[in-house]
């Protein structure tokens, strides 16, 4: 079936052409009575419009579903079911044109009865038409490449707290809560903001963060390592603070930590 999606480009054209000229050149080899008649070009020219023209109205069928949404592969098979109906009024048309309408008296006297017949003569002609298309095509599609992981989005420090000055990055490395203050410090500097620590806390929820200490948060990408201070525990980070780590909090920052660590 053909998967990719099907458009009447220069490109598909010429396949198109390409397969006309070397089928008409086939046709002729197995030396066809209906064409025995007529001189070898204008056979050659009558059976190379035939397949053209079959070739351009399976890919037209297939282009039109796509674009209305059909699923695969559905265009494909109704395009190639109504290939013999639609193929056998152009055949019809050509053979007029070319000068060459069947040999012998006809069995049918109306125009109806004549289409149905040349439907009946083409399907075959149509279903190989059809299958040599989608074998060409399968052929010239470019192979799947697998998809490449999306990179991460950075992530923009003033877009979850909008007071942080630009110059302060996005880089955050910690947190401190003074007063009505919040301390900022990333690897650009550090800066207070009249905010609310919880509040901050909340909006940077989704950043490899922990609320370590009741007035303190620290990015856990950033600590180095985990000091004991007597009865109680510290964080060393990557600037050279030291933040507290609450005994209630010290469990949760060590697997937090760990996790973090073979994540990356």
């Amino acid at each position: 079936m053909i998967s990719q999606k099907i458009a009447l480009t220069p490109q598909t054209l010429k396949t198109t052409f390409a397969a006309s000229v070397a089928g008409a050149v086939v046709v002729l080899v197995l030396q066809p009575e209906h064409t025995s008649s007529l001189p070898i070009l204008v056979a050659y020219g009558l059976w190379a419009t035939h397949l053209f023209f079959g070739f351009l109205l399976f890919l037209s069928g297939v282009a039109l579903l796509q674009r209305l949404g059909w699923r695969n592969p559905w265009p494909t098979i109704v395009s190639a079911l109504m290939l013999p109906i639609l193929f056998g009024c152009v055949s019809l048309a050509l053979d007029y044109g070319f000068g060459n309408p069947e040999e012998g008296e006809p069995t049918a006297t109306t125009f109806l009865g004549l289409l149905l017949e040349e439907i009946v003569a083409v399907t075959p002609a149509s279903f190989v038409i059809a299958g040599a298309l989608i074998y060409l095509l399968r052929r010239e599609a470019p192979p799947v490449e697998p998809a490449e992981p999306d990179e991460p989005t950075p992530v923009s420090l003033r877009g979850l707290i909008a007071s942080v000055p630009l110059d302060l990055g996005n880089d955050i490395i910690r947190m401190h809560a003074q007063d009505h203050y919040v301390e900022v410090v990333t690897t650009q500097g550090r800066s207070l903001l009249s905010e609310q620590f919880g509040e901050c806390v909340e909006k940077l929820a989704d950043l490899d963060g922990i609320h370590c200490h009741r007035s303190h948060w620290v990015r856990l990408a950033h600590v180095v390592d985990i000091k004991k201070k007597g009865s109680a525990y510290a964080s060393l980070l990557s600037n050279g603070d030291e933040v507290p780590i609450s005994r209630r909090k010290y469990s949760e920052f060590k697997s937090r930590l760990h996790d973090t660590a073979t994540s990356t």
